[in-house]
């Protein structure tokens, strides 16, 4: 039986290689392909409904800074805060100490959330 260098061009496991190279330049190219066409799909704006509106226009009244987007992302959490029982306070000491807001546009912000995004959380 001949072995890998007696057929002269042969390295053991040269085949081997070649074969795990290949699959592996396969799947990084469809990783690098979902990722590329996966990228725009996130942009497409989600629309907002009337509700939402006028609770953003009651936050950016109050003066809580921020584009719509966080304004609104704020107000989520804030309801989401209050379901999970924490006191108004409290929510309005977090969420001012995240987005970099007084005290006061915050909790404008916290009430405006319970009275049009989530008006069955507790208090």
């Amino acid at each position: 039986m001949l072995t890998s260098r007696a057929r002269g061009s042969r390295t053991p496991g040269g085949e081997m290689f070649a074969k795990i190279r290949t699959v592996g330049g396969a799947v990084a190219a469809a990783a690098a392909l979902s990722i590329v066409v996966a990228g725009p799909a996130s942009a497409w704006p989600i629309p907002i409904t009337p509700e939402q509106q006028r609770f953003i226009n009651q936050a950016r009244n109050a003066g809580f800074p921020g584009d719509d987007d966080a304004v609104l992302q704020a107000g989520l959490q804030a309801c989401q805060m209050a379901f999970g029982g924490q006191s108004r306070p409290d929510v309005v000491g977090a969420l001012a100490g995240q987005y970099g807001a007084d005290a006061g546009p915050t909790g404008a912000l916290a009430k405006a959330a319970h009275g049009i995004l989530c008006t069955s959380a507790p208090n």
